[in-house]
């Protein structure tokens, strides 16, 4: 397909979707308005905003039975106290943001499983024509919950296996087996085609490390094998947070121990094929662990103007690389999120990104980030 043509479908693509959500609810209209506006907020580097979040994101829980080796919860890190958000509390946020929102994320950090009401909210969601999403290890879900699953009118399930054999699979997720993943996403495929439904959409979240690289070529066929699709990302190794113990508290370390920690962990875990590597590992690998300059973007981040990352406590982050409880810029059970988006925090986000900062801004995030935190 030429260039030109795949763009004109991409513009196809985007007008069905806008025309879909136009006539699907009585909030179409203005969700699409307030898209319209926020791209261009956006675009032109805006930092008041008319326009609200599009994309939502509603942590119900930060608790994760997954262990993953490179996540901070994995860890055992404790960036915040661990919890479950209220039911209550929950109904509140998703009444206040439906009015705007086209896409309702219910992760971040936590396993969404591990909470008791996780039916009810993907419900609660989708009664709203809101574009609903889950992301998961699925160790918490049950074969015989998958019809209940496909009925709640999820739309897109993130399952993530991060290796096609059980070595490389433990390689990273070292606590269960690769095969109870596959058997439980057999089943929502099964409960899909049992039940007639097109949902939810079901992709393998597929990051790729030096123990599963050469796994990745594989993936698109070992996906079709099981009818679902398939994601591969570049690793994070979370390097920002090398300089902090687990209870997030300053080490007493310095820039040549940090390094060398830096080196190790990339030697480790970054794959052999530079093109499954992120310009910025690259670039700290190439310089014996140094990090890039503060301030020096890699990636064009919109977040702070079109996404919005609310935590199981209410708290509310700037993006979904944020752990620390610190860098929260408001909580929307004491403050509406009107206000919080719209605060100084956020204006500060916003000129940070489009070059604007100004000598009177309160630190932020996003002050040292390379567009992305890494």
């Amino acid at each position: 397909m030429t260039r030109p043509l795949a763009g004109a479908v991409r513009q196809l693509g985007h007008a069905a979707t806008a025309w879909r959500e136009l006539t699907d609810s009585r909030y179409g209209p203005g969700r699409v308005l307030n898209a319209v506006i926020a791209k261009t907020q956006a675009k032109i580097g805006m930092t008041y905003l008319f326009a609200m979040p599009g994309y939502i994101a509603i942590e119900v829980t930060n608790l994760c039975d997954g262990g993953c080796l490179l996540c901070p919860v994995g860890q055992g890190r404790r960036g915040r106290p661990f919890g479950r958000m209220p039911w209550d509390r929950f109904c509140r946020i998703v009444d206040e943001v439906t009015g705007y929102a086209r896409f309702v994320g219910l992760y971040n950090w936590g396993e969404p499983f591990l909470h008791l009401r996780i039916y009810d909210m993907i419900r609660h969601v989708t009664a709203r024509r809101i574009f609903t999403k889950l992301s998961s290890n699925l160790y918490a879900f049950r074969v015989e919950d998958a019809e209940e699953l496909v009925r709640t009118g999820l739309n897109d399930l993130a399952v993530s296996l991060h290796g096609l054999s059980e070595a490389s699979y433990r390689a990273y997720q070292p606590r269960h087996h690769f095969d109870e993943v596959i058997e439980k996403v057999k089943a929502l495929v099964v409960a899909k085609r049992r039940l007639g439904s097109q949902t939810p959409d079901i992709h393998l979240g597929f990051i790729v490390t030096r123990y599963n690289e050469h796994e990745a070529s594989a993936l698109p066929e070992f996906a079709d094998s099981l009818g679902v699709g398939y994601l591969l990302s570049e690793t994070s190794l979370n390097l920002r947070l090398l300089p902090y113990d687990r209870d997030m508290n300053r080490r007493d370390i310095d820039e040549a121990g940090l390094r060398e920690e830096r080196l190790s962990l990339i030697r480790q875990w970054l794959p052999q094929e530079d093109s499954y590597i992120s310009p910025y590992y690259r670039s700290v690998r190439d310089h014996g662990g140094e990090l890039p300059p503060a301030g020096q973007v890699w990636l064009k981040c919109l977040t702070p103007w079109n996404q919005v990352i609310i935590c199981w406590d209410g708290d509310v982050n700037l993006c979904c690389g944020s752990y620390d409880r610190r860098h929260s810029v408001g909580n929307v059970f004491e403050t509406p999120l009107r206000k919080i988006w719209n605060g100084p925090l956020y204006r500060a986000a916003r000129r940070a990104i489009a070059g604007r900062r100004r000598a009177s801004d309160i630190e932020v995030l996003c002050h040292e980030c390379p567009g992305m935190l890494l």
